[in-house]
């Protein structure tokens, strides 16, 4: 072995680790906070064409 290289410790190792730890929990936050945006529209999109559609049928029978 040279000089210039120098040897991968546990401690290296460890860190590395540590820090592929964090940026997944990281990423399954942002992706389980987006997934829960999404459920919301959906609902809220779903709650209005409910809506529309029982105001399009109760407008067709008054007239």
């Amino acid at each position: 072995m040279t000089d210039a290289e120098q040897p991968i410790t546990v401690e290296d190792l460890r860190r590395k680790a540590l820090r592929i730890k964090d940026i997944a929990e990281t990423e399954v936050r942002h992706l389980r906070d987006e997934r829960g945006t999404q459920i919301i529209v959906a609902g809220v999109a779903v709650v209005c064409a409910a809506v529309a559609i029982a105001y399009f049928l109760g407008s067709r029978r008054r007239g």
